[in-house]
């Protein structure tokens, strides 16, 4: 069922119950009005033969017969009973529908007295006059009360289902205009592929609707999407550039040997620049892979601190590279909670370790300095050099893949290392901010964002 169709049956159904209840309402209080109504006229008639009958002692007897004979029964099914205080009747001979004792004592006790039943009303009063105390009970049926009832029955009845037939099809034309943006938004989208990224949808920015706020989040996607195409696009550009490179000197060389009868020597010399492209070509291909796997599963994260790691990142390379020197400064709480992230300590050791390296490889194997601390409860970890700076055009491109700097030749490298650590310290959360004098020395800031 299409989303228009559940919004004008949810609709009908809706205002369906919204409006039996309305109409039920209104039912019983009219019901409850008329009950009262008709109660008080019970008690008008209640009150009338009391001051009729109990008027006879003023009245000769023939004067008084001739009274009773021209007061009328105008309710249907009207039955009078008059009872004294030993709950003797009086005034009236009436056998049919004499009233229990437990009645007219009730009717005593209260004052007034009101029953319903089997669709006959009584009232009881408790009448006083000089020449005793009465109980009075008046019982009829208010046939033209239930008459209107029925009709008013009828006509909410019909009234319901002629409403319920009108808001069936005002729903299917209010869900047609409130959902005409989305089926815009579907009909422009329809058109965008992946060759035109480029495109927009049109967005209002005085409108604070859903409809206009979901266009903007589709554009922002739109431009994330055209940055990542554009981004993956220039990345298999540099790849094939830098795989083409070490493959080709390697098939050059091979070709040259084999072009003619060589000495020994220079066999042993092309197999050893055979083999320096080699590992060029699988340190490149190492990058490339690290570069994929960058994308690990939060899943696969566990408790690193990150002093143990930054311990351990120094050790590797002081290891590694000789007459390399690393100063490692600490500034924590004793409390390890503080600076102990949830992440994943292959990676992070990876991403350290390639800053470090550059550090070392950029400075001539001068001093690195490396201290770690908290800012506002924030670990940052502090990584300086002395080496050759970086420009202030170049900052804002080396964490692009395969990017290196203009004051970089002459150093051995293919531009990954940086672009893989700046990837997965954002997938732990963490930020680099860089300070750089050219000719004097970079600073690298990891900032934690617990």
């Amino acid at each position: 069922m299409k989303i228009r169709e559940r919004l004008s049956f949810q609709f009908t159904i809706l205002s369906a119950l919204l409006l039996l209840a309305v109409l039920i309402v209104i039912y019983l209080l009219s019901a409850a009005y008329r009950r009262n109504d008709f109660s008080e006229l019970l008690i008008d008639r209640a009150i009338t033969n009391a001051q009729l009958f109990l008027a006879q002692d003023n009245l000769s007897v023939e004067k008084f017969r001739e009274v009773q004979k021209k007061y009328p029964q105008t309710l249907p099914e009207e039955n009078v009973h008059i009872y004294n205080d030993n709950n003797e009747p009086v005034f009236i001979n009436n056998k049919i529908g004499e009233w229990p004792v437990s009645i007219i004592e009730a009717v005593k006790k209260k004052k007034t007295f009101y029953l319903n039943e089997k669709g006959k009303q009584t009232v009881g009063i408790y009448y006083a006059d000089n020449s005793g105390n009465f109980t009075v009970l008046v019982s009829a049926v208010d046939k033209y009360g239930s008459l209107e009832m029925q009709q008013l029955f009828w006509v909410m009845f019909i009234a319901f289902f002629i409403s319920v037939f009108i808001l069936f099809f005002t729903g299917r034309v209010f869900s047609m205009i409130a959902l005409s943006p989305i089926i815009k938004v579907i009909s422009d989208v329809k058109f965008i592929r992946s060759s035109s990224l480029h495109k927009r949808l049109d967005t209002n920015s005085k409108a604070k609707d859903e409809i206009n706020e979901l266009s903007s989040t589709f554009n922002n996607l739109l431009e994330h999407l055209e940055q990542s195409f554009e981004a993956q696009s220039s990345f298999v550009a540099h790849a094939s550039h830098e795989l083409r490179t070490p493959v080709t000197s390697i098939i050059g060389n091979i070709e040259v040997i084999l072009s003619q009868q060589r000495e020994k020597d220079d066999y042993i010399k092309t197999l050893e620049s055979v083999l320096l492209e080699s590992e060029k070509l699988k340190s490149l291909l190492d990058n490339l892979f690290e570069l994929t796997q960058s994308n690990i599963d939060i899943a696969e994260f566990n408790e690193v601190r990150l002093d143990e790691l930054l311990w351990q990142v120094k050790d590797e390379w002081m290891n590694r590279i000789a007459d390399s020197n690393i100063e490692l400064e600490y500034q924590v709480p004793a409390d390890t909670s503080k600076y102990t992230i949830m992440g994943n300590d292959h990676l992070l050791f990876l991403a350290l370790g390639n800053i470090i390296k550059n550090a070392i490889k950029f400075s001539n194997n001068q001093t690195i300095y490396c201290k770690f601390f908290l800012q506002n409860n924030i670990p940052v970890i502090s990584i300086r050099d002395q080496g050759i700076g970086i420009s202030n055009d170049d900052l804002e491109k080396i964490f692009k893949p395969f990017f290196r700097g203009n004051n970089s030749f002459g150093y051995p490298g293919m531009g990954i290392g940086l672009s893989l650590s700046e990837k997965i310290f954002r997938l732990h959360n963490a930020t680099i901010q860089i300070n750089s004098i050219q000719y004097q020395g970079t600073e690298f800031l990891i900032i934690f964002n617990l």
